[in-house]
C-alpha cells in the first residue's frame, strides 16, 4: 500500500491499521522469509538422524523454512511409484513425514526437495527412453557414482515419473512447495543422443537453446500447477544459477518463477570469484522484481581437499554468508548428513548458529530494500553460443528491458 504524508496524517487510526494489516497479509510468505536451512539427507540418515534434534537445531537458527529430502537418488518415505527406490535403512519408516511433522511443530515452512537428474539401472532396463545417451547410444553414467545414470529432460521421465512423485507427495503430506535440485542443469547445456534429442537442433546452437528454454518453461509450469493442486498458495521452484552463470533464460523464467534459487557453495575446481555471488543477487533483483531469492551456502569442505564429511572453516562460512547478505539474497545453509545424522564433522554447527542468530537480531537492516535500477546487463543468449577462441568481437542485442553484450568467438560464429 502506498501512502503519502498527507493521507497518512488524515487517515483514522483504525482504518490505517486495517489497511496496513491487509497489505501485510497479502504478501506471500516466501517473500517475507529471511533464512532457510537444509540437511541433504543420506541413505543412512533414517537409521542415524535424531529428527527432534534436527528440527531443534534449525529452529534455533531462526530459519523460516527447511527443505526436506523426498527423493532424488532414493525415496525417504513409503513410495508406491515404480522405480522410486527406497534406501536400505528406511525399513517401514516414514522418514520424510517425521521430518515434516517436526518442522511444522516448530512453525517452519516445509519445501519438498527432489532430484530428477539420476536413477538406477533397473529403471534403465525398464525405461531406456528416459535416459541420456552418448554418441554410441550408451546410457550415460553419473560422474561420481557409476551405479547411477543421467536422465534426459526431454523425455517422459520428467512428465510421467516426476509428476507421479509430486502427486504422491501432495496426497500424503502438508508441504508449502516443491523444489528440484540439479534441474535445470547449471553451467552447461546437456548434450544427449537419445531418440528424442536426435530430433532437436544441434547442441550448442541458439536454436537448441531456444528448445531448451521452451522445455524448461513447459516443465516449470507443469510442476507449479501440480504444487497448486494441494493449495493455491503452493508453488514450484528450482536451481537457476551458480554465480552469474545460468543455462535457462532468466528473463522468461523471472516472469513465472516465485523463488530464485542460487547455488554458490564454493565447491572449488574453477576460477569463479566469490563476488560472483553478489553479482547474482543483482541478477535476481533484475528478473524477480521483489520476489524471493536465496543463495545456497555449504557447511562442508569444498576446497582442497574437497570432502563432504568435513566442515568449512568458520572464516570461509562467514565469507559466503557475508557475500549473500551483500547481494540482497536470503542465506540458505546447506549441509550433508552422514553416519551421525547431522554430518560426521559437526564443528560447523556453532559457527552457523552464531551467524544466523546475529542476523536474526539485525533483520531490520536487511529488509525493505529495493534496487534503484531497472536495467541489467547480461549476455545470456550470446553466451549460449560462446566458445573460447582467438578472434573475438562484440555482439549486441535486446530482449525485454535487458541489454545484452557478450564476446563471441569468430571461429564458432563462422562454423555455426
Amino acid at each position: 500500500m502506498n501512502l503519502n504524508r498527507r493521507d497518512f496524517i488524515a487517515a483514522p487510526a483504525a482504518a490505517l491499521a486495517t489497511s496496513l494489516f491487509a497489505a501485510e497479509t497479502a504478501v506471500p510468505w516466501q517473500r517475507k522469509i529471511r533464512r532457510v536451512g537444509q540437511t541433504n539427507m543420506t541413505e543412512h540418515d533414517p537409521a542415524a538422524l535424531d529428527v527432534e534434534q534436527w528440527a531443534d537445531y534449525w529452529a534455533s537458527l531462526k530459519v523460516d523454512a527447511v527443505l526436506i529430502s523426498v527423493t532424488g537418488i532414493l525415496a525417504f518415505y513409503q513410495t508406491k511409484v515404480p522405480y522410486h527406490r527406497k534406501g536400505k535403512f528406511l525399513g517401514s519408516r516414514d522418514f520424510f513425514g517425521e521430518c515434516c511433522a517436526a518442522a511444522r511443530k516448530r512453525g517452519l515452512h516445509v519445501i519438498a526437495r527432489m532430484s530428477p537428474d539420476l536413477n538406477w539401472e533397473d529403471a534403465v532396463q525398464a525405461h531406456p527412453e528416459w535416459f541420456q545417451r552418448d554418441a554410441q547410444g550408451n546410457a550415460v553414467h553419473h560422474g561420481e557414482d557409476p551405479r547411477l545414470f543421467r536422465t534426459c529432460m526431454f523425455t517422459t521421465y520428467m512428465t510421467d515419473y516426476m509428476t507421479a512423485i509430486m502427486k504422491e507427495i501432495n496426497s500424503l503430506y502438508d508441504v508449502d512447495g516443491m523444489f528440484t535440485n540439479a534441474w535445470p542443469p547449471l553451467g552447461a547445456l546437456p548434450v544427449c543422443h537419445c531418440e528424442q534429442c536426435k530430433n532437436l537442433p544441434q547442441p550448442g546452437s541458439i536454436a537448441y537453446w531456444d528448445k531448451f528454454n521452451e522445455r524448461t518453461i513447459y516443465l516449470w509450469k507443469l510442476y507449479d500447477s501440480i504444487a497448486k493442486e494441494k493449495k493455491p498458495g503452493n508453488f514450484y521452484f528450482a536451481n537457476l544459477g551458480g554465480g552469474i552463470r545460468s543455462t535457462a533464460n532468466l528473463v522468461k523464467l523471472g516472469e513465472i518463477c516465485e523463488w530464485f534459487q542460487c547455488d554458490n557453495q564454493g565447491r572449488g575446481g574453477d576460477d569463479t570469484p566469490i563476488w560472483g555471488c553478489a553479482l547474482q543477487g543483482r541478477v535476481c533483483n533484475a528478473v524477480q522484481k521483489g520476489k524471493m531469492a536465496t543463495n545456497v551456502t555449504a557447511a562442508w569442505s569444498t576446497g582442497v581437499p574437497r570432502w563432504r564429511n568435513v566442515y568449512k572453516s568458520p572464516q570461509e562460512q562467514q565469507m559466503w554468508f557475508d557475500e549473500t547478505l551483500a547481494s540482497g539474497m536470503a542465506p540458505y545453509h546447506h549441509i550433508i548428513g552422514g553416519e551421525n545424522g547431522m554430518g560426521e564433522d559437526r564443528r560447523w554447527l556453532e559457527p552457523a548458529h552464531k551467524y544466523f542468530e546475529w542476523m536474526a537480531r539485525h533483520d531490520v537492516h536487511f529488509v525493505n530494500r529495493r534496487s534503484i535500477a531497472n536495467l541489467g546487463q547480461r549476455a545470456q543468449r550470446a553466451a549460449a553460443r560462446f566458445r573460447p577462441g582467438r578472434c573475438v568481437r562484440y555482439s549486441q542485442e535486446r530482449e525485454g528491458h535487458w541489454h545484452f553484450r557478450q564476446r563471441i568467438s569468430c571461429a564458432h560464429r563462422e562454423a555455426a
